[in-house]
């Protein structure tokens, strides 16, 4: 799986297990503050049934004579527990007297009586402790046996009566077993289905994405490929029109001028321009519909020898000496006849081009057995290659010739790895350019 895919992929699974767990917790802390709402809730309720308690104590004290019977009146009021006559109670004296904890006497000083009164079965309720103390700023003086100050919820109210002025306090935790599990079941099964089908919908347009890019991408390989192509057509068939042409206007003049027995040698050279130009629009054509050529056993004396009469104007116009020097006649090298007459045509072009003007224009050929390869030196007199050419001869369109499309030597690399061969490029020690072809010698 290429890497910008497993990144893609990594980011897209990672963000949905960020808000799938998001999800999660938002669902446990809503379902926390729940909890926490219910608990305050029942602690406002707990809340308002002592309160009703302290308000009956405060409303029966100035009631009752203290002489009521206490088992009919615990029947409706349970926190009652005892009733006593008081001698010469003071009208100022304090109304509220703590007994024990729990246990308080409310005093009627106008009618000489005291009222006690139990407030531990008040403090009791399953979910809700709670704790009560008999003064705002004292500490708690009944407890229910679950109360802690150090649960996590803690609410606390002041009661605000005239003679018990009471705190009450209370505290819960939250009950992790009471969480509903089929919530948490539902988001994950919701956020498995949103997974799977904005995976599927993401791979789907990163594929149609992926399709238009390879697409786009072969559709400029294409335009760069033909346009390549093109240039090399046009590269390699100039020559030999350019050549017919020449020999055309030749033959013309020699017609005009009477000298006829100069005639077969031109129509020969055209004869000889037309075949190479018929060759290379078949090799183009083997090209295009991929046909494998067949590599045989050719000379590339021969060969060579063809080229210097395809070339022969351009020779004589500039001057041009050829030395040719094969030292083993009969050798053969593997590869095809046609490519190695481009290869060699190109070179003694570009040799020719680069010793214009030059009076020791020169180009030599020569050969050197290798124990299974054959090497050919191909050297002339002229600048030699620069540095910068040394390194992007081969490049395509490259060259140091305006008029050049720089083709030339690109090809001439294609055709020599086409036939298994190597291609050294040089600048002799006393000048000059040389070219080293590498051939794997025929058996």
């Amino acid at each position: 799986m290429p890497h910008k895919q497993r990144r893609w992929m990594k980011r897209y699974w990672l963000v949905w297990l960020l808000l799938t767990l998001v999800t999660l917790l938002a669902l446990f802390a809503d379902q926390i503050l729940q909890q926490q709402r219910t608990r305050e809730a029942e602690f406002h309720q707990q809340f308002n049934r002592i309160a009703a308690y302290l308000t009956q104590n405060e409303t029966l004290l100035p009631l009752l004579t203290g002489d009521e019977d206490v088992a009919e009146l615990q029947k409706k009021f349970p926190q009652i527990i005892k009733l006593e006559h008081t001698q010469n109670r003071s009208l100022t004296g304090p109304r509220f007297e703590e007994v024990s904890p729990g246990r308080y006497w409310l005093y009627n000083p106008y009618r000489q009586f005291r009222m006690l009164v139990d407030l531990h079965f008040a403090v009791q309720s399953p979910d809700v402790a709670l704790a009560l103390a008999f003064h705002i700023h004292a500490q708690p003086v009944i407890s229910a046996p679950t109360y802690s100050d150090q649960a996590r919820w803690q609410w606390q109210r002041p009661f605000i009566n005239l003679y018990q002025p009471f705190l009450i306090k209370g505290s819960a935790n939250p009950d992790w077993h009471a969480l509903h599990a089929v919530p948490f079941l539902l988001a994950l099964l919701l956020w498995l289905i949103i997974g799977v089908l904005g995976w599927s919908l993401l791979r789907h347009w990163r594929r149609n994405v992926e399709m238009r890019l390879r697409a786009d991408y072969f559709q400029r390989t294409r335009h760069e490929a033909l346009g390549e192509f093109t240039a090399g057509i046009i590269h390699e068939i100039n020559q030999p029109l350019t050549a017919i042409n020449t020999w055309l206007h030749s033959s013309q003049l020699l017609l005009k001028q009477g000298k006829h027995e100069n005639l077969p040698q031109a129509l020969n050279a055209i004869n000889l321009q037309t075949e190479r130009l018929a060759g290379l629009l078949q090799r183009f054509r083997d090209i295009v519909s991929e046909r494998p050529v067949a590599m045989k056993a050719i000379s590339p004396e021969v060969v060579w020898r063809r080229v210097t009469v395809l070339l022969q104007q351009e020779l004589d116009a500039g001057d041009i000496e050829i030395h040719t020097h094969f030292r083993h006649e009969h050798m053969r090298v593997i590869g095809d006849d046609q490519w190695l007459e481009q290869v060699f045509h190109n070179l003694l072009q570009n040799a020719i081009h680069m010793q214009q003007g030059r009076a020791d224009a020169g180009v030599s050929i020569t050969s050197e057995c290798l124990p299974h390869e054959i090497k050919i030196i191909i050297s002339d007199n002229g600048p030699g290659f620069s540095a910068e050419g040394l390194a992007q001869a081969c490049m395509p369109f490259y060259s140091t010739r305006p008029q050049s499309m720089g083709l030339g030597m690109t090809l001439v690399e294609s055709l020599m790895l086409r036939m298994n061969g190597q291609l050294r490029l040089a600048n002799r020690a006393d000048g000059g350019a040389e070219i080293t072809l590498i051939f794997p010698l025929a058996e």
